[in-house]
Formats: structure tokens, C-alpha cells, sequence
């Protein structure tokens, strides 16, 4: 399967890169509107997870630990706290995570209901086969992180088809990302909470 056709919208078959990044990116924007309506965002919900003891972030927890500017300001709220040499998520810090968590469940909910059990499982297992079958190693469980990626892929955006306008184009080059919906949605950085829907 050619997963790098090009995505228009007059495509009749699209290949399999195009749903894994249009699935991708609205499961992001679910979460990040979740989080949003009680005015947080996805690196408060990652410091709060880990400190709930919810995901194996070892290495995040390391970085949080060398620079706890994200524990402080969380502190600053009653969020957490410091007990002895570890961060600790208080009894607001516990209601805090409770509450998103259960906002970002109902994602994961909304995900699972939109086909049967059985296909649910299919697709997992597919997923899983095929990202087996291209080398995915449990040592290195997120081979994507480094990997050599499109200029535009630095701010979360695809690649622009061929004969695809650019955004803002018109008859000469135009502006970068003038006009582009997409500019931003997904954002740049790390995404901790990948696997939380």
C-alpha cells in the first residue's frame, strides 16, 4: 500500500498515511479542547499522569527532577508538593487528575464506540502487526522520536502534495504559512500523552 499519495480530497482510495494522520490530529484536537474547558494543557495533564503514578515516564520524571520549573508552578497552585526528595501530587493535586482524566476517558470512549469491539481489536492488532513488520521494537517503543522528518512535519503540519497550492500562494511564493488552519494545531514539541486515547 503507497502510503505517500498525495491527501487531496478527490482521492477516492486513501491510503493508510492519510487516516493514521487525520485520526492522529483529531484525537489531539479532542484532547486538547478537553483539557482546554478546564483551562489546562497537555504538559500539566503529563506532570499530573506521572505523578498519579497512571504512566512509566521514567525519563520525564528524571527531567521534571532537574528542572522542576513545571513542579513549582503547579506547587504555586496546591497541585503538588515535595516530600523529602520526591514530587507528590496532593489531595487538589489528586481531584485535578481525576478530573481531567476523566475528561480525556470520555475521548478514549468516543474512539472505541465509533466501531464494534471486534473491529476495535482488529485495528489495534493490525496496527501493531504492520508497525512490527517495519521493525518496531519494544526497546525503542517510539521510533518516530528523531527520526529524519519533512521540514514542515517541524511544526506538526504534512507535507504539501504535488501541484498542492500553498497556503497564501497565489502567483508568486506568498506567505510561509499565511491563512493555514492547520498552522499550530497539532503544535511542535513532544507529545507525552500520545497514548492516552
Amino acid at each position: 500500500m503507497n502510503t505517500e499519495s498525495p491527501d487531496t480530497p478527490d482521492t477516492p482510495d486513501r491510503p493508510l498515511g492519510f487516516w493514521l494522520r487525520a485520526t492522529d490530529a483529531l484525537i489531539s484536537r479532542e484532547v486538547d479542547a478537553a483539557l482546554a474547558a478546564h483551562d489546562a494543557d497537555r504538559r500539566e495533564w503529563m506532570v499530573l499522569n506521572v505523578l498519579a503514578g497512571e504512566i512509566d515516564a521514567r525519563g520525564f520524571r528524571d527531567r521534571l527532577a532537574r528542572k522542576p520549573k513545571m513542579l513549582r508552578h503547579l506547587a504555586d497552585r496546591g497541585l503538588v508538593a515535595l516530600e523529602g526528595d520526591d514530587w507528590v501530587l496532593t489531595a487538589e493535586g489528586r481531584a485535578r487528575h481525576d478530573l481531567l482524566a476523566e475528561s480525556v476517558t470520555g475521548i478514549r470512549t468516543r474512539v472505541a464506540d465509533a466501531v464494534s469491539p471486534e473491529d476495535y481489536r482488529t485495528t489495534i492488532a493490525s496496527l501493531e502487526a504492520i508497525a512490527r513488520a517495519l521493525g518496531f521494537s519494544e526497546d525503542d517503543p517510539r521510533p518516530w522520536r528523531g527520526a529524519p522528518r519533512h521540514p514542515r512535519h517541524r511544526f506538526g503540519l504534512r507535507p504539501f502534495a504535488p501541484g498542492e497550492p500553498r497556503p497564501g500562494e497565489k502567483d508568486g511564493p506568498g506567505r510561509r504559512f499565511g491563512g493555514n488552519p492547520h498552522h499550530g494545531f497539532r503544535g511542535a514539541g513532544p507529545r507525552p500523552d500520545a497514548d492516552a486515547v
